[in-house]
């Protein structure tokens, strides 16, 4: 299986017959099978390759005949699958009612004459030129523009075929005349490929693989001494792909055939058996690799993020009838056209029967970033598939849910359907930074939505459409879209306005540019051009109440520093920080970035005195980057901070033009954006989903959040800036979750210092800075209790040495009257102090809980400090202790009372000090508000008034029971009736079942009143929830 250029049209070969399919819409065009004396007479079929503008299809046999074909359009039949036929009375009332019913899909109506979306598409047919037989082998070949450029075995050598001349009108080339080749070469080539972006070709040898320049090899060089199964060029990023038996893909950073490619990062699925690698792809933008292996397949980013892969375990299990069998293994992949289809081929095909083997196409979202990014582009999160473009909508979520994304936090928006049958696949799209406006653009023409009114603008005279095409980028500022366009090869940068009818008279400007747009970008009032002829320009967008105009502030040219103006992917301006408007007018004053291939540069201006000219002072901030951000027109505390991404890890400068040191953090999800002003980094990553009723899987995108302003806390902490960290810190206290971010903060800091093997010298520690830093809000005593409590017991004697003793710090917390961070630390106490410590600081913070009411926390650390020993002495100790604290009667003092009377302690239950209402009055007073209530009276079939009346079958079951309750039931009941009359509470969740009008309620499950046995010389007391243990 393979597939021409630009993807339009692919083929599938089998020993006897050649299978010529068109893409959009996937229908079968032509198909020849060979009779069996031209198997005979030239053998079967074995390989096929396109000619670049597929006009010509050449197979190769097991006998080394290659056989041409001409692609051509019939003359009896030229029209396919047409539903309006010319001569002939239509089969529907009119034209429009006809389109109303059969709406032609997605590209359908681009192969149609004149672009009629239910006009005959054209047909192709095969027609059989000639046979060459090559006498010395066939080994490889690969298509150029010119040549079919065809191995051969004995002697090795290089044969040039013309595509339509005479075969034989070329001497071959020996590879044995090559001087760039080793001496150690032997053998031929068993296969080759060629990039026509970079006029390269790469050949495989049994032993070595080379990069080779051009049709005529006169240049080449040893990428590496291994043999690879297959390849494939990255011309975007300049990377090659190769792959071996082993399993794994090396990519290789490229750019000359005469300099040797370095290893850039390696490819390969820990704890899985691949099998060696049958194909690679790149897409079309170079942003994804897809990798297919005898056992399965995979999709990774340009430099090495594994973004999906098939190795599972359960596939033929989780299912009774799986018919996804390219999960198992493939054999043939390749890209459709726009980036958002994959074609497989499984191996199963080799094996199936005829009506088993099937060709799969998997859909694709993709970032529209990768069409044309934009650094500093608030709506980073903004994918787009096949038909639909998806805005992210976590941005009107709550703090709390930003945490816990779900997949509803993605809004679709469909494309139209007339403009995608004619103009697919879309080339650009963009969204307004407030997220109310988006536009697209496709083959020609241009359209643009509303997400107000829902509703989208087409051109209303197609002619006008059909006559320009975007190309450099799309843009809004406000409500005026911004197009760089090419009409008729003038270069036309256009201003639309979304309030008016898509038409050339209603242009709000034209300015017309002396070279293509490579790329784009506006920050406030600048548009910024960066054109073909290495020239940026600078346009100011003025306003008046009735006009909307381009200014022309300037330009500067970048020959010299600048290579290669196609290979710039993106570029950001950073103004000087106290800039004046007349600065912000002169592009000379501005820092400059560029990301040029996988480079991020810094340019930043050097101006002589009385000097009209300027010259920058270029920096290399990183060699390998997928994509960067900036943030210099959001509010936050960096404005000049700078994020990216290579591959593995997150990048990030705090201030990128003092040139801070970088710093790392490790994501798990594929990062699509950084959300400033909540302190996140969103990242997406696939899932497959399998279930037994479905013989087939689901695919899943699924968003994944990471916080970073810890990392960035830390950074400044670990350079004693202490202020500064404050000042950061003063930018997120607000959001709900700050707590947390500090509470990561000091434990990732614990647990690196504790485990470091030798120790850190004391000098350089930091967690001395951080326990200061996270004193500085009200909270800290909280945090620093939740930190220790989720680490294991044997860090706590390094955290409390610098933190203080724990007796100390829960004596602060009773004196702030926070007796829910105070018992928490009474598992720390224990641990680390002695026992006469223990017991006071146990009474301490009984006796102000009995003072406050909280007897739901009370009955906790009374169950706590029961189950320490098996005696009870201890909290006899403690009780004893604690009601000489109370002031007047004490419900303590009653119960150490009886446990004197009782003189066996540990084998009689305390009585209840508590009901179970007021313990479930309590708990709904200091739930925190980040955890909504469970359960409501209303979903337990009660009213705010009080209980209903129960009904006949729950009357007589009271009638059944005991007419005298014990004191300590009346005593409940009594309460919890009070209680839900008078304060609208939820009913003691120790009721299992409880009867309301007729209907048996099932209530939540009975908590333990009394706290799990813990031993507190557990190393692991972390991953308990609540106050205590």
């Amino acid at each position: 299986m393979t597939s021409v250029r630009n993807a339009t049209l692919w083929l599938v070969l089998t020993r006897t017959a050649i299978l010529v399919w068109r893409a959009r819409p996937a229908e079968l065009l032509a198909a020849v099978v060979r009779t069996p004396r031209s198997l005979d007479e030239y053998g079967a079929n074995v390989h096929a390759i396109w000619c670049p503008d597929a006009s010509v299809i050449v197979v190769q046999t097991t006998q080394h005949t290659l056989l041409f074909y001409d692609v051509v359009q019939p003359t009896k039949a030229p029209y396919v699958h047409a539903l309006v036929h010319p001569g002939e009375p239509d089969m529907a009332p009119s034209m429009s009612a006809l389109l109303a019913t059969f709406q032609p899909g997605t590209g359908e109506g681009y192969h149609t004459p004149g672009g009629e979306p239910l006009a005959a598409r054209m047909g192709l047919a095969l027609s059989f030129r000639h046979a060459w037989h090559i006498a010395s082998g066939v080994s490889a070949m690969s298509a150029t523009d010119t040549y079919l450029l065809v191995a051969t075995q004995t002697p090795p050598a290089l044969q040039r075929l013309p595509w339509h001349d005479a075969p034989d009108t070329l001497e071959p080339i020996l590879l044995s005349s090559l001087p760039w080749l080793t001496s150690s070469f032997t053998g031929s080539v068993t296969h080759m490929e060629y990039s026509h972006a970079t006029d390269m070709s790469i050949w495989l040898t049994d032993t070595h693989t080379y990069l080779v320049s051009g049709e005529e090899a006169h240049e080449g060089v040893c990428v590496c001494e291994s043999s690879s199964t297959t390849t494939a060029m990255n011309a975007r990023f300049s990377l090659l792909a190769l792959g071996g038996d082993d399993g794994d893909v090396r990519v290789y950073e490229c750019t000359t055939p005469t300099q040797p490619p370095t290893l850039s990062h390696t490819l390969h699925v820990p704890t899985w058996t691949t099998g060696r690698v049958t194909s690679l792809a790149w897409s079309s933008d170079g942003y994804a690799l897809a990798v297919g292996w005898e056992h399965g397949w995979s999709l990774w980013s340009s430099l090495g993020h594994l973004l999906y892969h098939s190795f599972r375990d359960d596939w033929t299990t989780s299912t009774r009838v799986f018919r996804d069998t390219f999960a198992k293994g493939i054999q043939r992949v390749f890209w459709g056209l726009g980036g958002t289809e994959l074609f497989v081929l499984p191996k199963s095909a080799t094996t199936a029967s005829q009506d088993d083997a099937l060709v799969f196409v998997l859909p694709m979202l993709k970032a529209v970033a990768t069409c044309h990014m934009r650094p500093d582009e608030a709506s980073a999160s903004f994918l787009m598939s096949d038909d639909s473009l998806w805005i992210y909508r976590g941005r009107e979520q709550s703090d709390a849910g930003l945490l816990t994304p779900e997949s509803d936090v993605w809004r679709p928006v469909r494309m139209p359907a007339a403009y995608l049958a004619t103009q697919w696949p879309i080339r650009y799209a963009t969204l307004s930074d407030d997220g109310r406006f988006i536009a697209m653009a496709g083959r020609r023409g241009l359209a643009h939505y509303s997400t107000a009114s829902g509703h989208w603008k087409l051109f209303e005279q197609p002619a006008q459409a059909h006559a320009f095409y975007v190309r450099g980028g799309l843009l809004w500022f406000q409500h005026v879209l911004i197009a760089a366009c090419d009409c008729n090869g003038e270069v036309q940068i256009r201003l639309y306005s979304r309030d008016q009818p898509l038409d050339n008279a209603h242009l709000l400007d034209l300015a017309v540019q002396s070279a293509p747009v490579v790329t784009m970008e506006l920050f406030d009032t600048s548009l910024l051009l960066y054109l073909a002829d290495n020239t940026l320009v600078h346009y100011m967008i003025t306003t008046t109440q009735d006009r909307i105009r381009l200014r022309l502030c300037g330009s500067i040219s970048f020959e010299g520093i600048i290579s290669e103006p196609a290979r710039v992917r993106a570029f950001g301006w950073l103004p000087a920080p106290s800039s004046t408007p007349a600065e912000k007018e002169d592009i000379g004053s501005a820092s400059l970035l560029f990301l040029i291939d996988s480079m991020l540069i810094l340019l930043h201006p050097v101006r002589e005195p009385n000097s009209d000219e300027v010259s920058y002072d270029l920096h290399i901030l990183h060699e390998h980057l997928e994509t960067f951000w900036t943030h210099t027109q959001a509010e936050g505390p960096w404005p000049y901070a700078l994020w990216g991404y290579d591959g593995r890890q997150l990048c990030w400068w705090l201030d990128v033009l003092e040139q801070t040191p970088v710093r790392h953090m490790r994501v798990d999800a594929y990062p699509i954006g950084v959300l400033l002003d909540r302190g996140i980094v969103l990242g997406a990553e696939a899932t497959d989903v399998v279930r037994r009723t479905l013989d087939t899987a689901t695919f899943r995108l699924q968003l994944r959040t990471t916080l970073f302003v810890d990392q960035v806390l830390r950074a400044l902490l670990t350079d004693h800036r202490m202020y500064d960290a404050l000042d950061v810190a003063s930018s997120y206290a607000s959001l709900r979750y700050f707590s947390h971010i500090l509470e990561v903060l000091l434990h990732s800091v614990l647990e690196d210092e504790a485990d470091a093997k030798p120790p850190i010298a004391t000098h350089a520690q930091v967690l001395p800075t951080v326990l200061r830093f996270v004193d500085h809000f009200p909270e800290g005593l909280a945090i620093l209790a939740r930190a220790a409590r989720k680490t294991e017991a044997k860090r706590w004697p390094h955290l409390f040495a610098i933190a203080g003793r724990p007796a100390t710090l829960l004596h602060h917390c009773l004196e702030r009257h926070d007796l829910e961070t105070a018992s928490s630390y009474l598992v720390v106490v224990n641990d680390l102090e002695d026992e006469a410590t223990s017991i006071e600081s146990a009474a301490s913070v009984l006796a102000q809980m009995e003072q406050a009411h909280m007897w739901g926390l009370l009955r906790q650390v009374l169950g706590y400090v029961r189950d320490l020993d098996e005696d009870g002495t201890r909290l006899a100790a403690c009780l004893q202790a604690a009601e000489k604290r109370v002031p007047g009667p004490s419900v303590l003092r009653q119960t150490w009372q009886g446990m004197t009377k009782q003189g066996d302690s540990a084998s009689t239950p305390v009585a209840p000090l508590v009901t179970e209402a007021d313990i479930s009055t309590e708990s709904s007073s200091s739930t925190s508000t980040l955890t909504p209530t469970p359960h409501t009276p209303r979903k337990l079939g009660l009213s705010s008034d009080g209980p209903r009346r129960p009904s006949s079958a729950g009357r007589r079951d009271r009638a059944a029971t005991p007419s005298t309750p014990s004191p300590a039931r009346k005593l409940s009941a009594h309460t919890l009736h009070r209680a839900a009359r008078h304060a609208s509470l939820t009913l003691s969740p120790a009721m299992a079942r409880l009867q309301a009008n007729g209907r048996l309620v099932v209530g939540p499950p009975t908590p333990s009143i009394s706290p799990r046995p813990l031993d507190s010389r557990a190393s692991t007391p972390s991953h308990t929830a609540g106050p205590m243990p």
